[in-house]
C-alpha cells in the first residue's frame, strides 16, 4: 500500500513528502519514516532530502501490478456481481492480495480486456504500461461548454455514492451552465436535470474538454 500510496501522490509530480504519505495512509509520521527507509533500503523507493520519496523502477512495476489487479476486481465487482461503485474499493483491496498474477490475466480475458475501471481510471497492462490522460477538472470548464465526464477521481465512499446518485460517471455528457461566484456552486444540465454541484465535488470528476461549446444561457 505505500508503494501504490507514493505512486498515486506521484502521478503529476516527481516526488511527494512523508507528511503526505501519512495523511494519505492515515499513520504516524514516524510510522511512515521508518517504513520509507526500510523501502528505500530494499530499492523500492528512493528518499532525498528537502525533495521528498519517489518510487525506483522496481517499486514501480510492483506498484503497477497491485494496481492492474485492484482495478480488473474492481470491475469485475461493478460490471459483473452488482456491487455499487462505492462498495467496491474496500473489496477490492482484500480481493488483490490474494489474487495470483495468472487469475487476474484469466479476469482481464473474460472482461474483454477493459481499459478503464468503473471509476474511469486507467487499468496497467500486463507489461507495466499504463495510458496517459489529460482531462481537466470539471471546476475548470467555463459555462456553455459541453463536456463528457472521464474519470471520478475520489476513494472517499460518501462522495462517490452522492456522485453515482447524480448519474455523474464516466462517458456521461454534461452541461456547465453557471459557476457562482466566491468558490459558489456549479449549475450543471445532466440528462433532464439541472443540479448544483459544490466545488469539492466538482474538482473530483476530470472531464473531456473536446465537448461542444454552446451559447451560455
Amino acid at each position: 500500500m505505500y508503494l501504490v500510496t507514493v505512486y498515486r501522490l506521484t502521478r503529476t509530480v516527481p516526488y511527494t513528502a512523508t507528511s503526505d504519505i501519512a495523511a494519505t495512509l492515515r499513520v504516524s509520521l514516524p510510522s511512515v519514516s521508518e517504513k520509507v527507509k526500510r523501502l528505500a533500503e530494499q530499492g523500492y523507493m528512493e528518499h532525498q532530502w528537502r525533495r521528498g520519496v519517489a518510487l525506483t523502477e522496481a517499486g514501480l512495476q510492483i506498484a503497477l501490478n497491485v494496481i492492474r489487479k485492484h482495478r480488473l476486481i474492481a470491475t469485475f465487482l461493478v460490471q459483473q456481481v452488482g456491487y455499487l461503485l462505492e462498495d467496491v474499493y474496500e473489496e477490492a483491496c482484500r480481493l488483490e492480495h490474494a489474487a495470483s498474477d495468472y487469475f487476474v490475466d484469466r479476469l482481464e480475458e473474460m472482461l474483454g480486456y477493459p481499459r478503464i475501471d468503473p471509476q474511469g481510471h486507467p487499468i496497467p497492462a500486463r507489461d507495466g504500461t499504463v495510458a496517459l490522460s489529460s482531462y481537466e477538472p470539471l471546476t475548470s470548464i467555463s459555462p456553455g461548454q459541453t463536456v463528457v465526464i472521464r474519470c471520478v477521481n475520489t476513494l472517499d465512499q460518501a462522495r462517490l455514492r452522492y456522485i453515482r446518485e447524480l448519474g455523474l460517471l464516466p462517458h456521461t455528457r454534461i452541461q456547465v451552465l453557471d459557476i457562482a461566484p466566491f468558490e459558489g456552486p456549479l449549475m450543471v444540465h445532466i440528462g433532464e436535470r439541472t443540479v448544483a454541484l459544490a466545488r469539492m465535488i466538482a474538482n473530483d470528476i476530470e472531464v473531456d474538454c473536446e465537448g461542444e461549446k454552446v451559447a451560455h444561457e
